[in-house]
């Protein structure tokens, strides 16, 4: 149950960090006349809320998740991060070097 709950508001956290930086990666790029690649963001928050959603049906349904569910949902939040990060860098990598000197 800890675990679930964890799972939770991990993702709920993760979403939440998403459509933030989706919101200032779409001011970002409109201003840098970027490509919209913030989209990405959203459907990884969308991908992440069903991977959310699949976990918390299994778990209304039976007592255990099973492990193919388990693995599919965490396959799908890898690959949700995996592009977020891409479009994050994409969008901000000019803050490395900012941060790190020139």
């Amino acid at each position: 149950m800890v675990e679930f709950l964890a799972k939770i508001m991990l993702d709920a956290s993760l979403i939440t960090s998403m459509l933030i930086l989706a919101y200032l990666s779409r001011k970002m790029g409109n201003a840098l006349k970027i490509r919209p690649y913030y989209v990405i963001l959203f459907v990884a928050a969308m991908v992440i809320a069903a991977a959310s959603g699949i976990d918390a049906g299994m778990r209304a349904v039976t007592i255990m998740a099973s492990p193919l569910i388990s693995l599919v949902t965490l396959v799908m939040r890898v690959c949700a991060g995996v592009a977020a990060l891409c479009v994050c860098l994409r969008y901000w990598s000019w803050l490395f070097s900012e941060f790190f000197g020139r």
